[in-house]
């Protein structure tokens, strides 16, 4: 992806003002990070409603703790999520970037983790969705948060669709 959002054309789906807030909040790899770093804090000392959408994004969003694969450290990262049944799917977009996120090497690397939805918290293992999965989560993906299906249209990588499933309390 370009590494400058003002030659991209706003999507049809977007209003201006929308559409010149996303390019700010995804205008460096230091940007999302900086927002992740204060969305889990914001995350931690507010979880009710998150799960549900209730929280400042209004998506529902849950908090996803995996070992560093490098630093062995624990990570945590704020993401939306789309409720499948009694399992959680998560995207790495990355916002389009040409790189997957570091939570998506890190649970490649070790696929047990953790998920904090709204106070509840839990142990969890990760796995790709399969294609036929693929298949059908994307459009409900895609409905649940449309930016998805832009920022998969300006990088040739495909975004990885992750499945946790819940293995316990945490």
């Amino acid at each position: 992806m370009s590494d400058n959002r003002d030659e991209l054309e706003r999507p049809d789906f977007m209003s201006d003002e929308d559409w010149e807030m996303l390019k700010d909040m995804t205008s460096s790899l230091e940007r999302i990070k900086g927002d992740a770093k204060a969305d889990c804090e914001d995350y931690k000392a507010n979880p009710a409603g998150r799960s549900t959408g209730a929280g400042p994004s209004g998506l529902p969003t849950l908090l996803l703790t995996c070992v560093g694969r490098k630093s062995g450290e624990e990570r945590t990262m704020p993401l939306v999520f789309l409720q499948d049944g009694d399992e959680m799917v998560i995207v790495g977009s990355l916002a389009g970037y040409d790189s997957h996120p570091a939570w998506v090497l890190n649970i490649n690397a070790n696929p047990e983790c953790w998920v904090q939805l709204d106070d509840k918290k839990m142990t969890a293992v990760a796995r790709d969705a399969t294609d036929a999965e693929r298949e059908e989560l994307w459009p409900k993906l895609n409905a649940l948060f449309p930016p998805w299906g832009f920022f998969q249209s300006q990088t040739d990588r495909p975004f990885a669709i992750k499945v946790l499933t819940a293995t316990g309390p945490a």
